[in-house]
């Protein structure tokens, strides 16, 4: 993605969809901060947040050659407040990468979701990317519907049943 895409949600709400820049960092950790106890668990794998997640966010910003990370804003009087996060790195194979994507609890199921993901594989088409996978909890049933309407197919992980990957073929 070169540049922002501005759109309105299906509620009227103004968004931009855009590469995260450094100076994003604290705006995306209060996004993590205010995310639901169950969707910092689908998302990280735990529910609690501590000092070590937010050392992660930090080193967020990615060098174009190993992926992209956008991010859903929309406007607070002059502030942007993070609505959304989805990430993909490039595999090893370079071909393929591996995807992960967050909405805040307040904003799912208002199209915040498809226009990340869209954007997402958009952006990876455009560097030659053949294939984009992600891991989902089983339990996880919104997420699952959503990348299926995505076009995404839905397979076991070969590490158990708990686990499903998503994955789609451009």
């Amino acid at each position: 993605m070169d540049k922002p895409t501005i759109t309105t949600t299906d509620d009227g709400a103004l968004l931009t969809v855009r590469r995260l820049v450094e100076s994003d960092t604290d705006k995306l950790i209060a996004f993590v901060k205010a995310l639901s106890v169950s969707a910092r668990y689908f998302r990280f794998g735990q529910g609690d947040y501590n000092d070590d997640l937010e050392e992660a966010l930090h080193a967020c910003v990615m060098n174009p050659d190993r992926g992209a990370h956008l991010i859903a804003v929309a406007s607070r009087g002059p502030d942007e407040v993070v609505i959304g996060s989805a990430r993909y790195v490039i595999q090893v194979d370079r071909t393929s990468c591996e995807f992960v994507i967050v909405v805040a609890d307040k904003w799912s199921h208002h199209g915040i979701g498809h226009e990340l993901m869209g954007a997402l594989i958009d952006s990876a088409k455009r560097q030659g990317l053949r294939k984009m996978w992600g891991r989902i909890l089983a339990s996880n049933l919104d997420m699952l519907a959503f990348v299926r309407g995505q076009g995404f197919e839905i397979s076991d992980s070969p590490d158990g049943a708990w686990q499903k990957i998503a994955s789609i073929t451009f």
